[in-house]
């Protein structure tokens, strides 16, 4: 089983196992793993088991969530990330002992978060964000509601998500659109822009009406339909 060990200045607080499909993180004592402490929202993180993977989306939490030094809204967690809440860090370990690294993990080598820390990464996260994807990367959509769709690969310069049949990603529902929403390849990345229907487009949990950049384990919810977009390289011969 998976699990998440709380620690505060190196300390270990107290261990979660993970016997539920999602864990919520936060101050308030409602929150699965409780954090009283002001640099922590009152909904700050959520993790989510979909399939034999755990998905953290941060709840638009102030002062952010970080995985390994780096800010993210969403983000598949691996086998030894550090979780960063305020200044307190989350150890995620994976539940299948075949994950397990070679060498034991060094506790003491968890990064606290401190003010100048937070705004060193959030201007690292910036200048992240505003270079241009390599020409070699490919977007791949990979849905987690629960559907069939799998991974789709977004091999062309635009494609249509809807119910039309003409649409490269086939979406159902009454109040999906027949082309309810496009990804266009640019050459400074992905970007998705709302085309029409009665569902909304949501990225990362905001509606969008127009078009916005896709970054890397951004989630996209069009009706019931829910999928995470990520990036991978090919190796051209």
């Amino acid at each position: 089983m998976a699990r998440l060990v709380l620690m505060f200045n190196k300390q270990v607080i107290k261990e979660f196992p993970f016997p539920k499909e999602s864990v919520t993180i936060g101050r308030k004592s409602e929150n699965t793993i409780s954090i009283d402490n002001l640099a922590v929202s009152g909904y700050h993180a959520r993790i989510d088991k979909t399939g034999p993977d755990f998905i953290l989306t941060d709840l638009q939490s102030t002062n952010g969530t970080y995985v390994n030094d780096k800010r993210v809204m969403s983000r598949k967690l691996r086998h030894g990330d550090n979780v960063i809440v305020g200044k307190h860090t989350i150890l995620f370990i994976a539940g299948d002992d075949s994950t397990e690294p070679q060498e034991s993990m060094d506790l003491d080598r968890t990064m606290m978060l401190d003010t100048e820390k937070q705004r060193e990464l959030l201007t690292r996260q910036k200048r992240l964000a505003a270079k241009p994807a390599k020409s070699n990367n490919i977007g791949v959509l990979s849905f987690i509601d629960g559907s069939d769709q799998g991974e789709v690969t977004l091999t062309k310069k635009l494609t249509r998500l809807g119910k039309s049949p003409n649409s490269e990603v086939r979406l159902s529902g009454m109040f999906i659109g027949s082309t309810a929403a496009t990804i266009s390849k640019r050459p400074s990345g992905y970007t998705i822009t709302f085309i029409g229907g009665l569902v909304k487009l949501k990225v990362n949990g905001e509606v969008v009406k127009g078009n916005v950049p896709l970054q890397d384990f951004d989630t996209v919810e069009l009706g019931a339909h829910k999928f995470q977009f990520y990036q991978k390289e090919v190796h051209k011969l």
